[in-house]
């Protein structure tokens, strides 16, 4: 149960690392501080693969030549509710802030808006940036698509991507309407933690590339990547347990790729996380979307914040199957986390703390003279 082991950390010690580490491979201090927030959000959420873990598939195309932190995102084109967004090969973490930012900006004028990017790399839990709209009341969804390590339904090649998805609504008393998942069964990462177990995924989800049989075993077509702890090559893809989910992952690739301008379909790009070490390789994110709304435009924002809370109130204070506790709203224990637990405390696996301390090591910063500078600083 290696992979599996969980250690208490400091959120604000570790988004103070993020940024320092950030800045030490050449990203401005704008570009750093919005790194280390899209990390930390993960963190402070306690979701284990898109917080410390998550960092790796940004560093793995800087690593490669493929992403630059050197690099501005850049405003190619825009209307009064839409914009396009050129990441020159920076982070989504940087990208997709100005996104957000300009959707906002417009949003606030028209009442809803959208920003397209392209040509950025990773971007971490889209959270990150539909809570930011969520500071301005405003509701928001966001995604983008990535390297295809799913085969469509019924299929066996590597065609479609293995997508986040996140969307918010504001709320009053209550804490705010979240939906924040995958739209597909699995990532690397899962691949990856069943290779530091016993090689089992929760279920029959890859395909073998010749025979076609389900497997739950990734030994046989799996390998860790040398000298990190989330990301794994598979030459077996992921498939879809239901067509529901296939769907969904069809409808997010034409939001983030097909009818973005400058977008890249999934199945056009690379298909193991190993390939973006090769220089000539494109960004593993191919296209990528927020949209925002604001609902003041529509009517009294009160309002809104008065329909969300009874409708979570209803949901919560439904009547509940034998053996069931509490009813959730989706993600509310990660918003619990962020919104109203005092503790910056945090659980981190510790396969991805001593892999981040290795890369530490590995640009010249000490793990533990960092460690004294932030206490110095926070006491």
């Amino acid at each position: 149960m290696t992979g599996a082991k969980l250690l208490k950390m400091n959120a604000d010690f570790l988004e103070f690392l993020y940024k320092k580490f950030w800045m030490k491979l050449g990203a401005s201090e704008e570009h750093a501080k919005a790194f280390a927030r899209g990390i930390s959000m993960g963190d402070r959420q306690g979701k284990l693969y898109q917080g410390m873990g998550v960092m790796e598939a940004a560093l793995i195309p800087v690593e490669g030549g493929i992403g630059d932190l050197t690099t501005e995102p850049e405003l190619i084109s825009e209307g009064p509710t839409w914009s396009v967004y050129n990441g020159n090969r920076s982070t989504g973490y940087y990208t997709i802030t100005k996104m957000t930012e300009k959707a906002i900006e417009k949003a606030k004028e028209y009442g809803m808006a959208i920003s397209f990017g392209y040509n950025h790399v990773d971007a971490g839990s889209f959270f990150t940036y539909t809570s930011l709209a969520l500071e301005h009341d405003m509701v928001a969804m966001s995604s983008n698509n990535s390297l295809p390590l799913s085969a469509p339904f019924g299929g066996m090649d590597f065609v479609m991507s293995v997508p986040p998805f996140d969307a918010v609504c504001p709320a009053g008393e209550q804490l705010p309407l979240v939906t924040s998942t995958k739209l597909c069964e699995g990532y690397d990462a899962d691949i990856t933690e069943a290779l530091l177990k016993d090689g089992k995924l929760k279920a029959k989800l890859l395909v073998d590339p010749e025979t076609g049989e389900l497997t739950d075993d990734v030994r046989p077509y799996s390998k860790l990547i040398e000298g990190y702890g989330r990301v794994s090559d598979c030459s077996a893809p992921w498939i879809f347990s239901n067509p529901r989910l296939y769907s969904l992952n069809i409808w997010n690739e034409f939001m983030t790729a097909i009818i973005n301008p400058k977008g890249i379909v999934s199945s056009d790009l690379p298909s193991q996380p190993s390939d973006y070490f090769k220089p000539d390789s494109p960004t593993p994110v191919g296209g990528s979307y927020i949209m925002v709304i604001d609902p003041s435009k529509f009517g009294p924002i009160s309002n809104v914040k008065e329909k969300a809370d009874r409708y979570i109130s209803a949901i919560k204070g439904c009547k509940k199957r034998p053996g069931v506790k509490e009813i959730y709203t989706p993600d509310e224990w990660g918003l619990e986390k962020v919104y109203r637990q005092e503790s910056p405390m945090v659980d981190v696996m510790e396969d991805h703390l001593n892999a981040f301390k290795g890369f530490l090591e590995k640009y010249e910063l000490n793990y533990d003279v960092l460690k004294e500078e932030w206490e110095k600083e926070n006491n």
